[in-house]
């Protein structure tokens, strides 16, 4: 009598081979699934604190308007107007979404994105500013943003804001991704801005108020210093000269509207004020408004 021939772990050579086609057919799947959703990125700026990444997804058919040159100093003029509400659990604070000090440097490397990224590839930008206590201790704070232009405007997504970075975190700073908020912050848009979601913008950046500071000076001795912008208060007075995207709230009210349509418009614009809507929600709120009052309609 034969004996029979030895079975693997796997059973039976057929067997066998089917498992191996398989286990071969997974695998392949998985690669591809994996090579779908591989994101590559590549730094083209490390310098003075600023770190500046192209970053492009394998199967991410975007056309966005790269490249493209915008000059550093009006993109200094953009970021300096760019603003944000921190919300604490007693107070609500008004600051500058990037220092002072932070805004040249970052300017200078987001420009440099922006005129070397493809139109699939949409810009990172890591600045690190230092800051020593008591002259020993140091601490590092964490600006982060994804930028991108498409279309008209120039879209930032703005992650983190003078975020204190951990120890631990030092040589592994997190993304920016677009959709996620790890910080509590709210970004409140001044003209020829618009907001997309809490955090992110979308901007006019050819618009003519952004040809000249109008949020900072410069001293005689050199030093930058911001203009400070109160939660409740409005453009500052130099502004007007410029010419921006007009906002609803100062159109011309229709003579002969009811009481009901001027306290409606009054509430309106104090939330346009505490920045809980931006200029186009107002205007649109604005127009339903004006279009339920059968006076206005027919001034």
């Amino acid at each position: 009598m034969r004996a029979g021939r030895p079975k693997s772990a796997w059973g039976s050579l057929p067997a066998m081979i089917n498992r191996k086609f398989i286990a071969l057919a997974a695998l392949v799947v998985f690669a591809a699934t994996l090579a779908g959703c591989m994101t590559t990125r590549k730094t083209i700026l490390n310098q003075k604190g600023v770190t500046v990444q192209l970053i492009s997804k394998r199967g991410d058919n975007i056309e966005l308007n790269h490249p493209i040159t915008i000059a550093p100093v009006r993109l200094s003029h953009i970021l300096a107007r760019i603003d944000i509400r921190l919300t604490a659990k007693d107070s609500q604070q008004r600051v500058p979404a990037f220092h002072i000090e932070e805004i040249d440097g970052i300017s200078e490397g987001l420009a440099k994105g922006l005129r070397e990224a493809a139109p699939n590839q949409r810009v990172i930008v890591y600045s690190i500013r230092r800051e020593k206590r008591f002259g020993i201790f140091e601490t590092k704070y964490l600006t982060s943003f994804l930028a991108y232009a498409h279309g008209e405007h120039l879209f930032l997504h703005l992650s983190r804001s003078s975020w204190e970075i951990p120890p631990r975190r030092k040589d592994s700073l997190p993304e920016p991704k677009i959709g996620k908020f790890p910080s509590k912050f709210r970004i409140l848009p001044s003209k020829a801005m618009r907001l997309v979601d809490e955090q992110s913008l979308a901007i006019s950046w050819s618009n003519k108020i952004f040809e000249r500071p109008t949020r900072t000076r410069v001293t005689p001795s050199g030093q930058m210093i911001r203009k400070t912008i109160l939660m409740e208060s409005d453009e500052p007075e130099s502004e007007a000269e410029a010419e921006p995207e007009q906002p609803a709230g100062q159109q011309t009210i229709p003579a002969g509207i009811s009481a009901k349509t001027l306290r409606a418009l009054a509430d309106l614009e104090e939330r346009r004020q505490r920045g809980e809507i931006d200029e186009y929600a107002y205007e649109r709120e604005r127009n339903k408004i004006l279009a339920a009052d059968p006076a206005a309609g027919s001034n």
